[in-house]
């Protein structure tokens, strides 16, 4: 069963679906569709670009070297 939201106005929707919110894309051509798409991601970058260049908090490095450490000794088990 898919997981479910509530709207703060309404009954909970599922996740899967996508009505009620629309980018009004549709009438685009495909260059268009992708040009928008790129627009969009050049705003989120500009928007999270110094979130981006924050340093990660010690859990998640602790949970990095532990995930490329047992990577590693995979990767030594398959030699």
């Amino acid at each position: 069963m898919p997981k479910r939201f509530h709207r703060a106005d309404g009954p909970p929707y599922s996740t899967g679906r996508h009505a009620g919110w629309s980018i009004d894309a549709n009438g685009l051509t495909e260059a268009g569709q992708n040009e928008l798409l790129k627009q969009i991601g050049r705003q989120l970058q500009a928007n999270y670009q110094d979130v981006l260049k924050e340093p990660a908090p010690d859990r998640i490095k602790q949970l990095l070297e532990r995930l490329e450490a047992r990577s590693n000794r995979a990767d030594d088990k398959d030699l």
